[in-house]
């Protein structure tokens, strides 16, 4: 393998160094921040940037004015010690905590002036300290950001006139004093001290943190500053001596070193200690495997604070689009992402994504980490074992890190590089440090992808997306390669409730914006909706083009992590916001992947006999028996594929129908073979078993009649009558009552149904004012008497005729002609026998309380 990447490295210096090119070259500077610099920061941002430290022990001077007390010894048996880090990005302050093992995730955090007032607070975790945080999780930090910090307080935290309090209860919290650090500038690691195993009573409520860096440009060195309380007894005043010592388990010191503190304090005190070392030491701080100890030199055993030396306290990830530069030579629009973090152990954990990597015969990817220090661009790791081909992806961690790599990686100078057989470069991009919060706590980042194949292959983005606790959708999302920071741009967000022709889909704007990068959050939380969607559902994070509304980037994604707070319904007396309001059932229904709306009507791929149609979102389909066919000689029964019932015909029909002649009826939008006799399909009740349609297969018109046969339907619907009316029975009457058909106003379709009427599907120059009822028609047969239709605000709701009277001769008519016959046809009048069954039930049940 590493044969490969010696004979990779040698062509890699020539692409590297053409990237440097464009610069010298005048080439848009744009182009330039696309392929190499990715995400550097402004001046803007690079003066506004600030960083501070807390250390959080029971020695804080600060009293808070509120309900929560200092806790007292007792209250804190456990000894818990914290630090954190602060870190101003323009006016936005990151924050970040390391806490003691032997203490859950905090509740709260607040922000408090020197007089105790409470200026802010943030919840960090729910009931039982649980969070959904990948990172926050893999690395036991607590994470968050205070947006737009006011200018008042932004000069507090200059003057360190500024406290932090983690909480876990109302008799459980620590506090700290936020302090300026030059050494936390180019911190590199962290130790969180403690009390060592049999130290003194006096150590109770001590602590201390520090911080680490190193360096290998002239010499290996190493550098401490340690910030800390509790090592000093009652005679310790001014100048006492310190012991400061690196070891592994105890036995092996990598550093010892005495300094001395002039004027101790209750609260914080600071020491610096600077030393060279090995370069096998710097392997082992880099691993994770040193001890910090900061004892008396008085009283090693009893005053002492010791801690491992691990990843630093900063909440922090290091991520890169991958792509082409726009003069690469890259056919197939290749493209990815990568994402980094160090855990808790100081292991590298990694994730690279690679899109439309077209195949080579052996399927060769060498994915590699390079330094991007000097001209010569060396190799510094491999990742191409954990990679998988068929899915693009390589995940893994590199337990064993030096410090060749975390060097560049800290320095903004470690890029990853994708290598194939026929190109030693085919796309890259260097790893940009981000802080950890809101978006970029989601468990993974999304690849926006080129739509819009007028744009250079080097096109593309990364986005994260994240969902708080007020149900809150927060968004950062990066670009590369869309050409000049001038271009007007548009953030959306389109959710679907899953992949499927017709689905409804709700669109929520989410920013508008110019330049490669942009984040945010909507001021109005998500509806339920919305947040069932981002949860069950499939969404699209689309970068569209604002004045042409072109989609020029976009992003899929699935089952997006929403906390529970979002999913439990509102208590009773909660009243919904507008949009909530208006939030109900689309009316759309889901039927074999697909989404039918509001009263349409379609077959069965499954089933040709199967109708279905869409009722207030749900769906309700009936299935049809073929009215009986019998076929003289020499014909006999064929059934065409798509079509349910057979008809009578020999093999030039299925020749015929092979070669596609289009010889057939329509009705209904269903296609009909010559010969072909069925019932129609009716909404509400389904298939109409009394009629018969036949396609004539000479004229290819549809007729349809009623069965006058008592065996097979009705006695009262006996002719056919081309004004659609039908001689009634003596004994069971046709209809409760007949409703006339309403003369249309003297206005046009248009008109009508601007004022909510409802189309005629039979006539669509004549359709159905607002309020009218009416019967539904068939082609040929006319209106449909047995349903009354009623129009109202552009929807129809249609029902059976059948009222109680008409049930009663029912009644006895059955017990007639089962006296006469034994038998008795149930499809007989208007009137079904389930509906007949409700009156009588109706009848009982008031008799009953009689």
């Amino acid at each position: 393998m590493f044969s490969r990447l010696r004979h990779v490295a040698l062509h890699l210096d020539e692409r590297y160094r053409n990237w440097e090119l464009f610069a010298d070259a005048g080439i848009d500077s744009d182009i330039i921040q696309d392929v190499v610099p990715q995400n550097v920061l402004d001046d803007e941002e690079k003066s506004s940037t600030k960083h501070y430290s807390a250390l959080l022990t029971e020695r804080s001077s600060l009293v808070l004015k509120n309900d929560y007390k200092l806790i007292s010894n007792n209250q804190n048996k456990n000894n818990v010690v914290a630090t954190g880090r602060f870190s101003f990005h323009k006016k936005n302050l990151y924050f970040s905590f390391y806490i003691s093992d032997k203490a859950a995730r905090p509740r709260s955090l607040q922000f408090a002036d020197s007089e105790g007032n409470i200026l802010e607070e943030f919840q960090l975790s729910r009931a039982g300290g649980l969070v959904n945080s990948l990172y926050q999780n893999a690395t036991r930090k607590v994470c968050g950001v205070w947006r737009r910090v006011p200018h008042e307080y932004r000069k507090r935290f200059r003057q360190e006139k500024m406290y932090v309090v983690l909480v876990w209860g109302g008799d459980f919290t620590l506090s700290g004093q936020v302090m300026k650090y030059a050494a936390l500038a180019t911190e590199n690691f962290s130790s969180l001290l403690e009390p060592s195993a049999g130290t003194s009573s006096q150590m109770t409520g001590a602590g201390g943190t520090a911080m680490v860096s190193f360096s290998t440009s002239v010499s290996t060195s190493i550098y401490l500053a340690v910030v800390f309380n509790g090592l000093f007894g009652a005679d310790d005043v001014a100048d006492v001596p310190l012991n400061v010592t690196l070891s592994l388990d105890d036995k092996k010191y990598i550093l010892q070193e005495v300094v001395r503190v002039k004027k101790p304090h209750y609260e914080l005190n600071m020491i610096e200690v600077r030393s060279p070392v090995t370069s096998a030491d710097l392997r082992l701080l880099t691993r994770g495997r040193l001890l910090l100890t900061v004892s008396s030199v008085s009283k090693p055993e009893a005053l002492r604070l010791s801690g491992s030396v691990m990843t630093k306290v900063t909440c922090e990830l290091f991520q890169t689009t991958l792509a082409s530069s726009p003069s690469d030579h890259n056919p197939h629009g290749t493209s990815g992402l990568a994402w980094l973090y160090l855990n808790n152990e100081g292991s590298l954990v990694y994730h690279v994504q690679i899109n439309n990597l077209r195949s080579t015969p052996d399927n060769t990817t060498i994915i590699t980490l390079v330094d991007m220090t000097t001209r010569r661009r060396t190799e510094l790791e491999d990742l191409t074992p954990s990679f998988d081909f068929a899915n693009g992806w390589a995940n893994g961690t590199l337990a064993k890190l030096s410090p060749k790599v975390l060097e560049p990686l800290y320095s903004g100078d470690l890029a990853v590089n994708v290598a194939t057989p026929n190109d030693t470069s085919l796309i890259r991009g260097r790893l940009v440090a981000k802080p950890v919060a809101e978006a970029r706590d989601a468990p993974a980042p999304f690849l926006l992808k080129r739509e819009n194949y007028t744009l250079p292959t080097s096109a593309v983005g990364l986005a994260w997306l994240y969902v708080d606790n007020d149900c809150c959708i927060h968004y950062d999302v990066t670009l590369w390669g869309l050409g000049s920071n001038d271009r007007k741009l548009e953030l959306s967000l389109e959710l679907l409730p899953m992949l499927a022709p017709g689905a409804n889909n709700i669109t929520r704007h989410l920013d508008e914006f110019q330049g490669n990068q942009v984040e945010g959050s909507p001021v109005d939380a998500l509806n339920r909706e919305e947040i069932n969607r981002l949860e069950n559902g499939v969404g699209f994070l689309k970068v569209n083009e604002k004045d042409t509304k072109i989609t020029l980037l976009a992003a899929t994604f699935r089952h997006v992590i929403v906390p529970s707070t979002c999913q439990s319904p509102p208590p009773d007396n909660d009243v919904r916001s507008i949009d909530d309001a208006g939030m109900g059932p689309s009316g759309d229904c889901l039927d074999e992947g697909k989404f039918y709306q509001e009263e349409a009507q379609w077959t069965s791929s499954a089933n040709p006999c199967t109708m279905c149609f869409c009722q207030n979102g749900v769906n309700k389909c009936f299935t049809m028996e073929c009215p009986e066919v019998i076929c003289p000689a020499p014909y006999k029964l064929i059934k065409f594929p798509g079509e349910c019932c057979p008809i009578c015909g020999n093999s030039t029909s299925l020749i015929e129908t092979n070669r596609n002649v289009p010889q057939k009826c329509i009705f209904n939008g269903q296609p009909y073979s010559p010969g072909s006799r069925f019932h129609p399909f009716l909404i509400p009740n389904g298939f109409d078993s009394c009629t018969v349609c036949t396609c004539n297969p000479v004229y290819l018109e549809i007729k349809c009649t009623r069965i006058s046969n008592g065996k097979e339907c009705c006695k009262n619907c006996v002719d056919y009558s081309m004004n659609g009316t039908f001689p009634g029975d003596d004994e069971v009457p046709l209809l409760a009552g007949i409703v006339p058909r309403k003369e249309l106003p003297n206005k046009s379709a248009k008109q009508i149904l601007a004022e909510g009427g409802c189309q005629n599907l039979y006539d669509l120059k004549r359709p159905y004012a607002n309020g009218t009822e009416y019967h539904p028609s068939i082609d040929s047969l006319g209106e449909y008497k047995c349903v009354t239709c009623k129009c109202e605000n552009g929807k129809p709701s249609c029902r059976r005729e059948c009222d109680r009277a008409a049930c009663d001769l029912i009644f006895k008519m059955k017990k007639k002609q089962r006296q006469q016959t034994g038998k008795w046809n149930s499809a007989q009048s208007c009137c079904t026998p389930r509906l007949c069954k409700k009156y009588r039930h109706k009848k009982n049940h008031r008799s009953l309380k009689s």
